[in-house]
């Protein structure tokens, strides 16, 4: 069986499980709407198993016998598909009742024809070495009549999509469904290529409809989710629609590489080694993922010098064991990633810094705790210290470190920032972020020098 064929049968049975989950997921007044587009999903489902089932058989007097059937399978899956389609957008407006009925009696009829005759619509099944197709006979009508259907079907329930889409109040449905319009737009015209106009000169692209439609289905499914338009409480629900988006996810990367490896090597479809491979290294990069998140962030927070990466310090202050917390450590990691000449914490008359270039004399931390506590606001008024505390040690700036009860418990000391002569604003208020978040740590004791 080709790869691409795999990948139809995939987001066939995916779709199927994203409806399932919907469905279990509605509430009681969304339960009709949802089991329509359950149908519309098994309907694809159809589609996609039925196309690439034939496209898949050789040969022989099983494959004579079988193949009929999956040609039936193949425009019956499709018809259901767009009449379900067309009830899950349509059903709730009166029009959109009466032209789902007036659509599922022409479908039905259609489909009813061609399993009574399946020669209204081919002459003969070829199967060869050129691959499965089907002679499709234009002269009784049926394949015309087929086309005209899809053909104003779309339009149709596109048309009921764009009138949900201008009447929708809540903006998150709106992005949904407009999300759903685009999908459907696209997908639409790439069947009425690959489905409707080159079958009759060329069979074997007909999966791109099932699989740009099964896909299509996928993404409002990850849109409702997105969106809240429905909500997921129950657990097995949860897990179901995490696995359904994760695979889904990961049939998109097979097949983007799967057409990235055909354009480039000129094969159909890789060898089972190659994708053996790609699964091999596709493991090894999500295992690989946080850290490389962690080496990007952590180099970010060291090319941007004139930024506080606030989100990395948080990040790493709040992963820290508060109960082993070292304060000579926190001091050399703020430092470095606050981009100041050092950090200080005198608390309980203990000073700790990291670098003991910076170590402060006695006479220096009782100037130091001496200072007033603020009115407002976390910074001490360092104008009333001695002028050798900035030209000699580098005292710049000195902040209260306070508990959750708003009690001083210590003192942060900062010496010149290293990447700007001045702080504004944002650099201050986010300095002072940290500091807060300082104070719940050193609150909870358990520190060492």
């Amino acid at each position: 069986m080709n790869f691409i064929h795999v990948l139809v049968i995939a987001v066939s049975v995916l779709t199927v499980l994203s409806a399932v989950a919907l469905l279990f997921g509605s509430s009681k007044s969304e339960k009709g709407r949802s089991l329509w587009f359950l149908t519309a999903a098994i309907g694809e489902a159809v589609w996609g198993l039925s196309i690439s089932l034939f496209l898949s058989i050789d040969s022989g007097n099983v494959a004579e016998a079988v193949a009929p059937f999956f040609v039936r399978g193949i425009y019956a899956g499709a018809v259901l598909m767009d009449v379900a389609l067309l009830g899950y957008i349509a059903w709730k407006y009166k029009l959109g009742k009466i032209a789902t009925i007036l659509f599922a009696i022409i479908g039905v009829g259609l489909v009813a024809i061609l399993f009574y005759d399946p020669a209204v619509l081919y002459s003969a099944i070829v199967l060869g070495k050129g691959g499965p197709s089907i002679e499709i006979d234009l002269s009784h009508g049926f394949y015309i009549a087929y086309a005209l259907f899809f053909c104003t079907i779309t339009p149709a329930f596109c048309g009921f999509l764009i009138h949900q889409i201008k009447n929708a109040r809540n903006k998150n449905v709106k992005k949904g469904y407009l999300f759903f319009l685009a999908g459907l737009s696209v997908a639409g015209i790439l069947s009425l290529i690959f489905d409707i106009i080159l079958p009759p000169m060329r069979y074997d692209l007909i999966w791109v409809g099932p699989l740009t439609i099964g896909l299509v289905i996928l993404g409002f499914y990850y849109a409702i989710l997105r969106f809240r338009m429905v909500t997921i409480s129950t657990g097995w629900l949860k897990v179901m629609s995490y696995a359904v988006i994760l695979s889904s996810a990961f049939v998109v990367y097979l097949l983007i590489f799967h057409l990235v490896f055909s354009a480039l090597f000129k094969v159909a479809s890789p060898s089972y080694q190659v994708i053996l491979l790609n699964f091999i290294m596709v493991a090894i990069v999500l295992c690989l993922t946080p850290a490389i998140s962690e080496i990007a962030t952590m180099s970010k927070s060291f090319i941007l010098t004139k930024q506080i990466d606030i989100a990395y310090i948080v990040k790493k202050l709040t992963g820290l064991n508060r109960k082993k917390l070292s304060l000579k450590e926190v001091s050399g990691f703020l430092a470095e990633y606050m981009h100041f000449d050092y950090v200080g914490f005198l608390i309980n008359g203990r000073y700790y810094v990291e670098d003991d270039d910076y170590k402060l004399p006695a006479e220096a931390l009782g100037e130091i705790a001496k200072l007033k506590r603020p009115e407002r606001g976390v910074w001490q008024d360092t104008a009333v210290l001695p002028k050798e505390m900035k030209t000699e040690y580098g005292v710049m700036r000195v902040a209260i470190l306070t508990n959750t009860n708003g009690d001083e418990i210590g003192q942060v000391v900062l010496g010149k920032p290293s990447a700007k002569a001045n702080l504004d604003k944002k650099d201050l208020a986010e300095v002072e972020m940290i500091i807060s978040l300082m104070g719940t740590l050193v609150e909870n004791d358990g520190r060492k020098s």
